[in-house]
């Protein structure tokens, strides 16, 4: 890469009488006398040593340097002293860590360079100079993106292409990004985090966050393209604000307010005829266009570049005269001035209207092909979908060209011979799977689409947008979840909305439509995944005609709600996806299309038990759950994934009301079925998670904690740290750590190891980036800080976050939820060790009562404010009340044999801590004899289960109570 300080350098030699050393250091004395300032620095004879070092000493003294510069044209009057004070203003990039080699670089996605381009040297300056301008302003507040402004045709992308080839060396990171929809530059974002090693979060937001921080402060020199960029509210946030080179491109001028603006117009004349004559040249070198031929042209074409390009083109391939060539445009555009299309220049329209006359008339499945692009995407079709989508039903003879691949071939190279359609290849530095699709698009330019839409007449129009629709149709991946072919949706996606596809007259048409959707959600843009289907549900609901799958009650219209609800609930708005859900749900079971035994019905149901579960209606969420796994075994083959789906929502079912055990087996049994699949996915990954939940609601911490470091390592590689996978499991990793005692970090030499406090606040901080504060993942995790901060003492930041929790839990949820209950039970726990004792005997009574009407005497959560209440009793002298509560919780969960047999014979901790406190009760009770038995065998249990140094073993030793608190499940 050049020496940033060249430039100003180059302008300092240039200026009069600083080739002398006395001036030198006369203007130096100067500048620090000004600035009071000594200015030391190894001195040199030698013009141009002396003034690189002093440059040296600039690198980071950006206002020291201006005021240089204004001494410098001040006392040396003249044009290289002016460009030197002009240079100044802009701060010479910092000398960086680490100078990349050329196979350390990052170049991705950059369009091939047009090796006939023409002029432009004016507006390549200027584009540099508003990058580094932008740049400087970016070190001061905010990087504002210089944008790439005009008219479609003038030449944008072209320019910053020509920019991006010609400054290759000056950058380590190279990105282009297609920006007409927001999922392609989410995308984009995402295929650059993989590059770049970066975390990849089910979020594609937050991996696209991930990507923007790096940016930020990284010491590589990076630019990123944005082609095509219309949208300046969605894509603002997606640009990096500070640290490097942003280009937009744009038709939009609101882009102007937001970055420095820079008008691409037409060419000038002479640029015109120079590229008429470099693309018009015969085999040896020769012009075959007079000068006079092509200013005709030119002037005719208005100097459009897209338009010369075009018909210079049309000319090399038909050898057309160009006065017979102008004549047909001349005909063309007084027809077309009847009706004269808004928003592009009758040139183009003229252009295009005549390269499809002349296609028709030479081979009607080239025009075809040709109109297909009225309704594609901008960026290009995959040549491998024509493929796919070969047996849709398409017009003659386009329908029989498609299916011969040789034949299919040929068609493209003659639009591309024409100069209506160029292929455009991926970079191969961008981050694809093996198997990935890496064909070549096809690719027409945006303003010849718009004008191929208005030219076709309207039964032609009619015909190519249903051809479109089946091919895309055709050619789709299928269901997401179960084929995959990511790529490929991704690929295809863009294309949707031009297609007009939610409008598609056929079922698989629509089909299209939701499985896009089900990839945007499962690919983490829930934004984009709400909204295309809330569209579709929108459009579908009112259309009318007869179809099946339409209308209020058809399978799509359901189906596109049920979408709708699904990522509202991932977007955090669970009360909103419930009440979406449920209208779609009933819709399924009441409508003579679907009905409660479909399919779709039955899968749909898995989303039912979620929003039950997240009600806190736990009861209700197993009972649906259990009738909702017999369905799917009546609906489904044996070893379909959906039967298994439905088992794991039933296990969640079970943890939830506290059959651990039932829990473990189903969750077993599911991973075992996975694991004799041979192959490592994030089926197996979930499941063997959910069996170290298992374990952990059981009390077996060590089989939890084992299981979870097992599988914690390929989850992360699989998914990246954001995923919410991954965060639910470093929560449940935290807490399970806190469990066995490993409260703070392991600080011996060859053990160093963090602790639960330390893990449970980094997984906190980057669920609640992730989500959001009052999202149900961020408030749990600030329950398990908090319960982590009150066994280390520190009170007042562990009761700010259980009143946080408390206020969230019961505005967003409700007072009565087992998880604002369970919550109550924490901070009555916390109360008591701050010694507010009859506050929290407060607490504890309301709290107990509520949840044995809600979950039941003997679930976990009521036994644990049981466990607290008694204490409670205990620290007031209520002793009979204490003894006779601790009796009852001790004996109620002393009796799970079938938890004790999965535990393989061991004691759960609690129990052993309630005997502990059932000790203390029957000695305040006078029996002295019972009460050291019970003890000592507790205690004993209890340090042969944890070890003599745990937490609680020091407690039970030191005399104390054992408190019983909750982790908040993830449901």
């Amino acid at each position: 890469m050049s020496d940033p300080h060249t430039p100003l350098l180059e302008a300092l030699l240039q200026v009069p009488g600083l080739e002398r050393r006395d001036t030198r250091d006369a203007r130096i004395a100067e500048l620090s006398r000004t600035l009071t300032r000594d200015f030391a620095f190894e001195r040199s004879d030698v013009p141009r040593d002396d003034l690189a070092a002093l440059l040296e000493v600039f690198a980071t003294a950006p206002a020291d340097l201006r005021v240089f510069g204004e001494i410098i044209a001040l006392r040396h009057p003249g044009a290289q002293a002016q460009r030197f004070a002009e240079l100044t203003v802009v701060r010479p990039r910092s000398a960086r860590r680490h100078v990349y080699r050329p196979e350390e670089r990052i170049i991705g996605d950059i369009p091939i360079r047009n090796r006939n381009f023409t002029g432009r040297v004016e507006l390549l300056e200027r584009l540099g100079e508003a990058l580094e301008t932008a740049l400087e302003r970016g070190t001061q507040t905010s990087v504002l993106p210089p944008a790439v402004n005009g008219m479609g045709g003038v030449g944008k992308t072209q320019l910053v292409t020509e920019y991006v080839h010609r400054h290759l060396d000056q950058y380590d990171l190279i990105w282009w990004i297609p920006s007409e929809q927001t999922s392609t530059v989410l995308a984009a974002l995402t295929q650059l985090a993989q590059r770049l090693d970066q975390p990849v979060a089910d979020d594609q937001q937050e991996t696209a966050r991930t990507v923007l921080n790096w940016l930020a402060g990284s010491d590589r020199e990076w630019l990123l393209v944005y082609d095509n960029a219309d949208d300046p509210v969605s894509l603002t946030p997606l640009l990096p604000t500070t640290g490097g080179h942003v280009i937009v491109t744009t038709r939009n001028d609101q882009w102007s307010r937001i970055g420095i603006a820079i008008e691409v117009d037409i060419f000038r004349r002479d640029e015109s005829v120079e590229l008429l004559f470099k693309r018009t040249t015969d085999q040896n070198g020769k012009g075959t266009v007079s000068a006079a031929e092509a200013d005709q042209l030119a002037d005719k074409l208005g100097d459009l570049p897209l338009a010369l390009e075009q018909a210079a083109a049309w000319y090399v391939a038909t050898g057309m005269p160009i006065p017979e060539y102008l004549e047909l445009l001349d005909d063309r555009i007084e027809l077309l001035d009847e009706g004269r299309p808004p928003n592009y220049p009758l040139s183009v329209a003229a252009l295009v209207a005549v390269a499809l006359e002349r296609l028709r008339n030479t081979d009607e499945a080239i025009a075809q092909l040709f109109a297909l692009f009225a309704f594609l995407g901008g960026d290009g079709i995959r040549q491998s979908v024509l493929r796919r989508g070969n047996n849709a039903e398409l017009s003659s003879p386009l329908k029989e060209s498609l299916r011969s691949p040789i034949r299919t071939g040929q068609l493209v190279r003659e639009l591309r011979r024409y100069g209506l359609a160029r292929t455009v290849s991926r970079a191969p530095s961008s981050s694809t799977p093996e198997a990935a699709d890496k064909s070549p698009r096809l690719q027409v330019h945006r303003l010849v689409q718009r004008v191929l839409r208005d030219t076709l007449d309207p039964e032609q129009r009619e015909q190519t947008l249903l051809n479109v629709q089946n091919l895309l149709a055709a050619a789709a991946p299928g269901d997401p979840d179960e084929i995959g072919e990511l790529d490929l949706q991704a690929e295809m996606g863009p294309h949707l909305r031009t297609a007009d596809m939610i409008h598609a007259r056929s079922a698989d048409g629509r089909q299209t439509v939701l499985e896009y959707a089900r990839f945007l959600y499962l690919t983490g843009d829930y934004q984009s995944s709400r909204a295309l289907a809330e569209e579709a549900a929108r459009e579908w609901a009112q259309a009318t005609g007869g179809e099946y799958d339409l209308g209020p009650d058809g399978q799509a219209t359901l189906l596109a709600k049920s979408q709708v609800a699904n990522a509202t609930r991932a977007l955090g708005d669970s009360r909103t996806a419930s009440v979406i859900l449920e209208e779609a749900y009933q819709g399924m079971l009441a409508s003579a299309k679907v009905g409660p035994e479909h399919e779709y019905t039955l899968v749909t149901s898995n989303q039912v038990g979620h929003d039950l579960r997240i009600a806190g209606k736990y009861q209700e969420a197993l009972e649906f759950d259990e009738g909702s796994v017999e369905a799917h075994r009546r609906a489904f083959a044996e070893d379909e994934v959906y039967i298994l789906r439905a088992m794991g929502n039933l296990a969640v079912d079970y943890r939830l009301i506290g059959e651990f055990a039932a829990a473990l087996r189903l969750d077993e049994e599911i991973a075992s079925y996975y694991a004799d699949a041979g192959v490592i996915d994030l089926q197996v990954i979930h499941m063997n998670i959910n069996v170290a939940r298992d374990y952990y609601g059981l009390g077996h911490y060590r089989a939890a904690i084992q299981r979870l470091e097992e599988w914690m390592p390929i989850q992360d590689r699989m998914l990246g740290k954001g995923h919410p996978s991954v965060l639910l499991a470093e929560r449940t990793h935290a807490i399970t750590m806190r469990k066995l005692g490993r409260l703070r970090p392991d600080t011996r030499p060859g053990h160093e190891t963090p602790g639960a406090l330390d893990l449970m606040r980094e997984a906190r901080d980057r669920t609640v980036r992730k989500f959001n504060p009052n999202h149900e993942h961020a408030i749990a995790a600030n329950m398990s800080v908090a319960n982590a901060l009150r066994q280390t003492g520190q009170y007042a930041e562990a009761s700010s976050l259980i009143d946080e929790a408390l206020t969230r839990y019961r505005k967003d949820f409700a007072v009565d939820h087992p998880l604002t209950l369970a919550a109550e039970v924490n901070q009555a726990i916390l109360l008591r060790a701050t010694g507010d004792v009859e506050r929290a005997l407060a607490v504890d009574e309301t709290t107990y009562a509520k949840l044995q009407a809600k979950l039941g005497a003997k679930h976990p959560y009521t036994i644990c404010a049981g466990t607290s209440l008694a204490t409670g009793y205990a620290l007031i002298g209520r002793a009979p009340q204490a003894l006779a509560l601790t009796e009852r919780m001790v004996e109620i969960s002393a009796n799970d044999a079938e938890g004790e047999r999965a535990r393989g014979g061991a004691d759960h901790p609690y129990v052993l801590m309630r005997t502990v406190n059932l000790a203390h009760d029957v000695r305040a009770a006078g029996d002295e004899d019972r009460a050291t038995a019970l003890f000592d065998d507790a205690v004993g249990r209890l340090k042969a289960l944890l070890g003599p140094e745990h937490p609680e073993v020091l407690e039970a030793t030191a005399g104390r109570r054992l408190e019983n608190d909750i982790e908040p499940p993830p449901t």
